[in-house]
């Protein structure tokens, strides 16, 4: 029988072993703290958010961080970080400065 725990170890072996994901890979993160994006959840649905830290990998083994979450947003879970590619720039907030 597989256990979360036992799928958390495999992904983050994986994620070690490949280093598919900023900034393990090499390339620096895309947004900056501070930076307004777009999130777009898994229904497609947009919001206007704001990236208020990053998600450090944790000691033990973690899904969340393996698969590419990096991004903490000013959301209704701000603990709950956000992958890259979920993001976009809001460009109507960056150049309203």
């Amino acid at each position: 029988m597989s256990s979360h725990w036992a799928w958390a170890e495999r992904v983050t072996a994986e994620h070690d072993r490949d280093k598919p994901f900023a900034p393990e890979n090499g390339q620096p993160l895309r947004f900056a703290i501070g930076d307004h994006v777009i999130f777009t959840n898994d229904n497609g649905v947009e919001f206007e958010m704001q990236v208020t830290g990053f998600f450090q990998k944790p000691e033990a083994p973690c899904g969340l961080y393996a698969r590419g979450s990096r991004y903490l947003v000013n959301s209704s879970s701000p603990w709950f970080p956000v992958k890259e590619s979920s993001l976009r720039p809001n460009t109507a907030k960056q150049t309203a400065h």
